[in-house]
């Protein structure tokens, strides 16, 4: 048996490792990253390993990603979120086309071959709009838990065009609607439908095309999912735990690299 590799996603919420073993994922975590990153992707790793009963000193190879990985004291390789986002999506998926990697603090579109090659890419990472942070704030303004802002959505049929998509002045905006009595759902469904737009126009630079996969924890949010297949007329298929998939492009790059197929 071969020695085990991991990949870590460092993210600012959220800190996701996976481990691989003789070319199959052997295990997974997601802690809060904190104000620690490092000491959330050592937690991380220890997690991820525990059901093979491997210890971070086990390791054949580490591969990291994500905004925090700088801060990784574990010897490691760096990778780059869109490569990442390719490899754990052309594994959890075969034949992926185009995966839209929806983060905490960042968008990307990443266009695949056939193989799962890279062919282009577009980032949205200089602005919080249609990112994860940016729901968090909304859902903080109308006081509903950020699980349940999706399916509440889904209730309305109204259009509630949200205008300002900087998170300052989209909060503003929702105040001003819930003063005027504005149903949350409807509010939430212009939201998520302005946030789909930008979520589709990234798509649009690298041109969206079936499979058409959702990775990263906006992926869960059925109301931006649902918003995104009415918008580009294609199915969105959203893997069993969209939030690792970076994590685990990073280990199978890890593996590959170190040995451990």
């Amino acid at each position: 048996m071969t020695a085990p590799a991991a990949g870590l996603d460092m993210g600012a919420l959220w800190t996701k490792a996976v481990a691989v073993r003789d070319g199959a994922p052997c295990g997974s975590a997601i802690v809060p990253t904190g104000d620690d990153s490092a000491a959330a992707a050592e937690r991380a790793l220890r997690e991820a390993l525990a059901p093979s009963g491997a210890t971070p000193g086990d390791l054949g190879a580490l591969t990291a990603t994500g905004a925090g990985r700088k801060a990784l004291r574990l010897p490691h390789e760096a990778a780059t979120d869109v490569l990442c986002a390719a490899r754990g999506a052309a594994f959890v998926h075969p034949g992926a086309r185009v995966v839209l990697d929806l983060g905490a603090e960042s968008t990307r579109a990443v266009k695949l071959d056939e193989r799962g090659e890279i062919l282009e890419y577009a980032l949205n990472d200089k602005c919080a709009a249609g990112t994860g942070v940016f729901l968090d704030a909304i859902a903080a303004v109308l006081k509903v838990p950020l699980e349940e802002i999706g399916p509440l959505s889904l209730r309305s049929s109204a259009d509630v065009p949200i205008t300002s998509m900087c998170v300052a002045f989209a909060e503003s905006e929702v105040v001003s609607l819930v003063h005027r009595r504005t149903p949350r759902e409807d509010i939430l469904r212009g939201l998520h439908r302005a946030i789909a737009s930008r979520i589709f126009s990234l798509g649009g630079r690298v041109g969206l095309q079936a499979p058409l996969l959702a990775a990263g924890g906006m992926a869960l949010n059925v109301g931006i999912t649902r918003q995104l297949e009415e918008l580009a007329k294609l199915a969105v298929v959203v893997p069993d735990e969209p939030r690792t998939v970076n994590a685990l492009g990073a280990a199978l790059l890890a593996a590959a690299r170190g040995g451990a197929s």
